[in-house]
């Protein structure tokens, strides 16, 4: 029996909740401020929670004429009894349900009966697959992922100020967090078949003192202010993990209950650094501004010291020459801007040493053991340089009514920290080097204006922000003959710099096309060029190591309209990206098991089929004749060997997107209704929503999937990668502010 919306059965509706609740009081020498907050949050997955409890507390004291003190400070604990599990492991349902699973499951029999036991109090494990996937209910309710962080920020400074123009900070700041994860696994086909569990234990300090003098006077027509100080860092991180792999008893998680090694790491991690840094702004009757900056640090992971500086110059010219803005009514402000900045970065701790790492994936004979890094240590390391320049400008019509501001960049990263593989005759698998130039070059332009004034009736604001990066690497390490560097990597593609090209490119399994080369043999016809060569059995001809895509978009735009008449809000903003390929693993998969509406289409199922006729008909696809010349594909296959030809590139789309990423309207209560209440002053009641709509997605999209979903990782390596993620969701809120 076909269940249409089986996946969409097991989703439910999310709930949120957010509460804050603030007290300020104030005297003539201290000001203190203090709130508690909760948000509640339960999934669209279900038993899937976060909550969040936090407590803040800012004070501001004059002590004396001289002496001020502020205190700020917060506690945070962030906690979950389950949080879905990510990528492509046993414990995230998402596998199962978008790329595997049919559309005659039943999920209200799954739900029904995921705790189903046998009379022996056993599981049965009761599911409509049992060669690799768990019951997704299963899964969400007995493999739970729970976790738990408690964090403390906090930062007291203490003011002298001799002077009005002249003043001295002395700042300590601590951000302190511990984070404990723990995973259960009373069974998982996949990855711990005779159950396992696995917590994981980090925690962070770091602290900074600083010391800052500060300056701010008026010399006849000019204007400085200045800042110089020092600070002091020190960072310490931890993490520990135990667990196994195996239990004796299932559903049994302690070590005492391990079957074999008990899963075991210890990593740690601290980084110091001192730095002098200072900057100047000098502005000279309200119309020219120069503003100076320059840092020096020295880091325990770099061995040499790194200055970076900084310039910018600012010219309002209406201001210097009047007569540019006459009365306004056309142009009344035009700003023109340059800056020029160097900025340096160290690197992660223990990388220019050489150490001993214990191995964690087992013992010998009882016996822990230890390697020397596989990892050619670099003892002259230098800092990653990036070094940018920006010009822009800003003009103001129609009595400051339209606004336009436009800004060109040029960024040149280079010396960046990279690990390149070496022979293994060497004694190491890689090593640490400074190496690579990128650049990126990139426009950015804002227009806005106030299409709509009017006290009494509508005001409409519209805002328009465009943006476009354009990247290349310039080169990476010539010396090695180094003109490719991986990025990310999962299931058998790679995102990677490539000498020459725009950064991030797609290189995986593709498609064997015609090439000039066969043009030139005379066995194809230059209008055959891209053509996609299919063999004997009429499936596509693969060929490995193929650029088939960027994951960096061609430009990106948002469009922001607010409105506003007497006591009522509301807008609305528009998202849209343009180009950004992305590698989709719930496509690759919903392809091989035929769970993705392309791989029935047209009744393909039912009959032979031919490439380029019956699927991907805006490719052209070519067979070799008797005489091995190209000429248009005739062959006949069934959808069954198509889709299971595995072709990475098959697997990749554009990741252009039109969202309506929010919206709200808001009424603020009229004051003289809040009059009665005698303690309400201000009072409002909105409604808002976030990530809407999917307006429009690009052809290629099949499966229409988020194109901003990841779940590969958080940092670079995941970019242009998609794979077994919750689908995003539509969220709507209700919000009440009451001021006292």
């Amino acid at each position: 029996m076909s269940n249409p919306d089986n996946v969409k059965e097991f989703f439910r509706t999310g709930v949120s909740q957010n509460h804050t609740i603030s007290v300020t009081a104030s005297s003539e020498k201290a000001t203190t401020r203090a709130s508690l907050s909760y948000r509640g949050q339960n999934g669209t997955v279900p038993n899937t929670d976060q909550k969040r409890y936090s407590a803040m507390l800012n004070t501001s004291i004059k002590l004396s004429k001289y002496l001020t003190y502020d205190l700020s400070t917060s506690y945070t604990r962030t906690q979950s009894d389950n949080l879905v599990g990510q990528g492509y492991g046993g414990n995230n349902p998402i596998n199962s349900l978008f790329a595997w699973s049919g559309r005659q499951i039943n999920m209200k029999s799954l739900e029904a009966n995921w705790d189903q036991k046998d009379a022996s109090g056993n599981y049965t494990y009761y599911n409509w697959n049992t060669n690799y996937h768990m019951n997704p209910y299963f899964t969400v309710n007995e493999n739970t992922n729970s976790y738990k962080r408690d964090r403390v920020f906090g930062k007291t400074s203490l003011f002298y100020q001799p002077f009005e123009f002249l003043k001295f900070e002395g700042r300590a700041g601590l951000d302190y967090y511990n984070a404990t994860a723990f995973e259960r696994h009373y069974i998982d086909r996949s990855d711990y078949p005779k159950g396992g569990f696995k917590q994981t234990n980090q925690g962070n300090t770091e602290l900074n003192l600083d010391f800052i003098a500060s300056f701010n006077k008026t010399f006849g027509q000019f204007n400085i202010t200045g800042m110089a100080g020092a600070n002091y860092r020190d960072v310490s991180w931890d993490k520990t993990i135990f667990g196994a792999n195996e239990l004796t008893v299932p559903g049994v998680y302690t070590i005492a209950n391990k079957n074999g090694d008990a899963l075991t790491e210890m990593d740690h991690s601290h980084i110091r650094s001192n730095s002098v840094y200072a900057s100047a702004s000098v502005g000279w009757k309200n119309q020219l501004y120069a503003d100076f900056s320059a840092r020096n640090d020295w880091s325990s992971t770099i061995k040499e010291a790194f200055f970076y500086p900084s310039v910018s110059l600012s010219w309002i010219a209406t201001e210097s020459l009047p007569w540019l803005k006459g009365d306004g009514d056309i142009l009344s402000f035009l700003k023109l801007r340059a800056g020029w900045a160097e900025i340096g970065n160290a690197t992660n701790a223990y990388r220019n040493r050489a150490y001993y790492q214990l191995y964690t994936d087992g013992s010998f004979n009882g016996v822990a053991q230890i390697y020397k890094s596989t990892i050619y240590p670099n003892e002259n390391l230098k800092p990653e340089s990036i070094k940018s320049w920006e010009i822009g400008a800003e003009f103001g019509f129609l009595n400051d009514r339209l606004h336009f501001d436009v800004a060109y960049y040029n960024k040149s990263t280079s010396d960046q920290i990279l690990n390149v593989t070496t022979p293994y005759s060497t004694g190491y698998s890689s090593m640490l080097i400074n190496a690579g130039e990128i650049q990126n070059k990139g426009v950015e332009i804002q227009l806005s204006g106030d299409i709509l004034q009017n006290k009494n009736g509508l005001n409409w604001t519209s805002t328009f922000n465009f943006s476009k990066d354009n990247s290349k690497v310039i080169e990476l390490y010539p010396a090695m003959d180094l003109n490719t560097y991986g990025i990310g990597w999962t299931w058998g593609v790679a995102t990677q710099a490539i000498e020459g090209q725009k950064w991030g490119s797609l290189v995986g399994t593709g498609f064997n096309r015609i090439q000039q080369e066969d043009v030139d043999k005379g066995l194809a016809t230059k209008d055959q060029i891209g053509a996609i060569k299919v063999n004997s059995k009429g499936l596509a001809q693969t060929k490995s190591g193929v650029n088939f895509g960027n994951v960096t978009p061609d430009f990106m735009i948002n469009w922001r309209n607010e409105f506003s008449i007497k006591n009522f809000n509301f807008g609305f903003l528009l998202d849209l990206r343009i180009g950004g390929d992305i590698w989709s693993q719930t496509m690759a998969h919903g392809y091989t098991a035929g769970t993705s509406v392309v791989t029935a289409e047209g009744g393909i199922r039912e009959r032979s089929i031919v490439g380029g006729v019956d699927v991907m008909q805006d490719q052209k696809f070519v067979m070799q004749d008797a005489s091995g010349n190209w000429v248009t594909n005739t062959i006949e296959t069934d959808a069954y060997s198509w889709f299971k030809n595995d072709v990475s590139e098959y697997y990749t789309f554009d990741g252009s997107y039109l969202k309506l990423r929010e919206a709200y309207i808001s009424y603020a209560l009229p004051k003289n209704w809040l009059v009665r209440t005698r303690y309400i002053s201000a009072a409002t009641v909105s409604l808002t929503g976030n990530n809407l709509a999917l307006l429009w997605v690009h052809k290629s999209n099949k499966m229409r999937i988020d194109p901003e979903t990841g779940g590969v990782s958080s940092d670079s390596r995941g970019i242009g990668f998609e794979q077994s993620s919750v689908p995003t969701s539509r969220s709507f809120g209700l919000k009440v502010n009451l001021t006292f």
